[in-house]
């Protein structure tokens, strides 16, 4: 997994380093416009035209650094300065007096020019970039994106927030973007995953285990980093051995999220899967996957106590709430289905409307027990409900919100979004990303189905949830190929498959 900071984290991690290490921060500046030369060499090994922005910082030395390698390398190098050149200050202002005397063109910005580069290079505004984009800096910005050319960005997307991945109005769009030092936040999380491109880490020989007294922010983790922890099967196994999940939810309109949910648990590998739901959903959910055992919940015949008191069967997880609805029915299935979750003290992952008896439960009762592992998977609009803030406050802030959930509610918080958060009140890791692919129906439901199956068998709450948050979003990539959209939830379930067994 890689460490992620906020901006203030890696300029004291810089001075440190370079302070411990006994060079000067010139040189970081150097590295910088050497590892992006490169990039830009490897991209684009064809490319000759090269204008480069700048602005009035760090991250304009960091393209004047290129801008020399490239005029030495015999490249056609025009700057297009939005601050004159001769008042830049420290570090930017040494890149530039290197350069000025090689007679490099220095022209002002006009569609024209941008239009006929191969390659635009973004140093506009690196990760001090707060509060509202300048005019003349929005212009330049809209003149970039309109050319329709190649960008290059660097440490991050010119108008992006390096602290919350959120982007003024104006913004750049990069085809690829070089980061220094370590992961920024807008690098990992919200629309600065789609302004950013192909990201590119350059750690500009600083050590990725040296943090200097910074703590980071949270951890990024990927599929790769997880695929080895999915537990190891004996050819000589059973099913019992292999987990029971308890699935609750499929109101009669909505029976489709906990099919989706159960089958992706048998298919992720737990060894039964037990799926209560509304009567009138059991005869469509035995067609959909005959493999589970589906019971029909009529409240007015039998209760969901009397059912589960019935049953012989031992549960190891529960799984609450897709499709479940907000009737008198789901009402009563949600209370007496959890309270079973705490008596039992299994663990308990709640999703869709479960959340919203949730929420409902702990404002009649604050200190309402809770199931030994609670996990909690909401989106911005869900989180904003628990926490009784607006949804815009919970999506200009997720970390936070995440990890306000997880306080609050004593769980661990899966909360969606580009860049799914995972907080537990200790812990903060970032997983998955964002594909266009992956806006639809049923996905969360795919999830805790997946969640729950890890669950069963034999992984913690927080590791189960870790690690289907990057396996399922590897399966959305895996089954959405090349296409954008149109794409369906079920169509994951064969992906997860694939991957859990690769």
């Amino acid at each position: 997994m890689h460490p992620v900071f906020t901006a203030d984290s890696i300029k004291m991690i810089e001075q440190a380093a370079a302070k411990a290490q006994g060079f000067a921060l010139f040189e970081l500046m150097e590295r910088a416009g050497r590892a992006a030369f490169d990039c830009m060499e490897r991209e684009w090994p064809l490319a000759h035209r090269v204008v480069i922005v700048t602005g009035s910082g760090n991250n304009a030395g960091d393209g004047l650094i290129l801008a020399g390698l490239a005029l030495r390398v015999g490249m056609q190098v025009t700057l297009v300065p939005i601050k004159p050149l001769d008042e830049l200050t420290g570090d930017a202002a040494k890149a530039w007096q290197q350069l000025k005397d090689k007679n490099i063109a220095v022209k002002a910005p006009s569609q024209g020019l941008f239009e006929q580069a191969d390659v635009i290079v973004d140093a506009l505004l690196g990760t001090g970039f707060k509060g509202q984009l300048r005019e003349e800096y929005a212009q330049v910005i809209e003149q970039i994106n309109q050319s329709g050319m190649p960008v290059l960005a660097l440490d991050l997307p010119s108008g992006v927030y390096a602290d919350s991945g959120l982007c003024a109005d104006s913004h750049i769009k990069a085809d690829h973007t070089v980061s220094f030092i370590f992961y920024k936040v807008c690098q990992v999380i919200n629309e600065g995953l789609a302004a950013q491109g192909e990201l590119h880490l350059a750690t500009l020989g600083i050590s990725q285990s040296q943090f200097y007294q910074q703590q980071p922010i949270a951890w990024k983790q990927s599929y790769a980093d997880v695929i080895d922890e999915i537990p190891e099967r004996s050819a000589t196994t059973y099913k019992q051995a292999c987990g029971h999940l308890l699935c609750i939810g499929g109101d009669f309109t909505m029976g489709g999220a906990i099919m989706l949910a159960t089958e992706t648990a048998l298919r992720a590998g737990a060894g039964l899967v037990t799926t209560f739901l509304h009567p009138d959903n059991r005869s469509a959910a035995l067609g959909f996957c005959p493999e589970a055992m589906w019971h029909g919940v009529a409240f007015e015949e039998l209760s969901f106590n009397s059912l589960i008191e019935a049953s012989p069967k031992q549960y190891d997880a529960v799984v609450l709430g897709p499709g479940l609805g907000r009737s008198e029915w789901a009402r009563q299935v949600f209370e007496q289905s959890f309270s079973y979750a705490v008596e039992q003290k299994l663990p308990c992952l709640i999703d869709g409307d479960g959340l919203f008896w949730l929420q409902q439960l702990i404002e009649q009762d604050e200190n309402l027990a809770l199931p030994q592992a609670l996990i909690v998977t909401p989106h911005p609009g869900e989180a904003a409900r628990l926490l009784s803030w607006d949804t815009a406050t919970v999506s200009e802030d997720r970390i936070t919100a995440a990890k306000a959930i997880a306080e609050r509610y004593r769980c661990i918080c899966l909360l969606k979004g580009a860049g799914t958060i995972l907080a537990d009140g200790q812990q903060l890791v970032i997983a998955g990303g964002a594909h266009p692919a992956m806006a639809t129906a049923g996905l969360g439901d795919v999830l805790s189905g997946l969640i729950g199956s890890l669950l069963v068998q034999g992984m913690s709450a927080w590791d189960a949830t870790r690690v289907a948050t990057s396996i399922h979003f590897a399966a959305g990539v895996e089954a959405a190929g090349d296409r954008t959209r149109g794409m369906l939830a079920s169509e994951l379930i064969e992906a997860i498959n694939y991957l859990v067994n690769r």
